[in-house]
């Protein structure tokens, strides 16, 4: 697909077309990567720290494998256990 790179103030910027918006699932204010090398522009959708992390979670609940390790707080019976 093309576009084409246009001025914004004193810096450049390209239209995305919207299809690959749609087809991205972005929307303003998602943060992006860009990177160039040897003359080509990369351009990928940052993805979020914690992305997937609720969907693993729950699998781990349904296997039974959220179990505490340690307890929630640490006396001197503890330390013996550990």
């Amino acid at each position: 697909m093309e576009t084409r790179v246009i001025r914004i103030g004193s810096s450049l910027g390209i239209v995305i077309p919207k299809a690959v918006i749609k087809e991205s699932n972005c929307s303003a204010g998602t943060v992006l990567d860009i990177s160039s090398k040897n003359g080509t522009i990369t351009i990928n959708k940052k993805n979020k720290a914690r992305d997937g992390w609720e969907k693993a979670f729950a699998a781990y609940a349904e296997e039974s494998e959220d179990k505490m390790l340690l307890p929630d707080f640490i006396d001197s019976e503890t330390t013996e256990m550990i």
